[in-house]
């Protein structure tokens, strides 16, 4: 038997996404945030989550689908990092834990555009296929959390 690793699945227009879920801190329903003048299109805002204020960002309007419509029901996969940095990414909802052996997922398909380097792979589930997400690769989670902090605490 193969190595394997555990993945939370999410769904973004009824197709499912799946992330490592060591890199999962919490998953939340939705709480308002906090809009912050001239930032990415992608970014809703910041959270502020036990002292820290955490950038969310609408998933959707990375990989080039519609905003996220905002609702009661929508849901904020807090994730971290390697460092310890968090953000939010905006789903339409959590699927399942998946628990996936190396042999289970395939390289991306001949990705060559920068764009596309955030794919992990792709895994075969329940007769779906899930592209695995590198989040690290997605997002420069360094910027988005400095460009998340009030002005105050960026000055010397």
């Amino acid at each position: 038997m193969g190595q394997s690793r555990e993945y939370l699945s999410f769904l973004l227009e009824d197709e499912e996404y799946g992330i490592h879920i060591l890199d999962v801190k919490e998953v939340r329903g939705w709480s308002e945030v906090r809009r912050i003048p001239n930032s990415l299109p992608q970014m809703l805002g910041v959270l502020e989550l036990r002292g820290e204020y955490i950038p969310i960002m609408d998933i959707r309007q990375c990989f080039g689908m519609p905003p996220a419509t905002l609702t009661a029901m929508s849901v904020i996969i807090i994730v971290r990092n390697h460092r310890g940095v968090s953000l939010g990414i905006v789903v339409d909802a959590v699927a399942e834990v998946h628990n996936l052996e190396t042999r289970q997922i395939k390289a991306p398909p001949g990705l060559h555009r920068r764009e596309e380097w955030y794919m992990e792979g792709i895994a075969s589930v329940n007769d779906r296929h899930m592209v695995l997400i590198n989040l690290e690769q997605l997002f420069d989670f360094d910027h988005l959390q400095q460009s998340a902090q009030p002005e105050s605490a960026n000055e010397d």
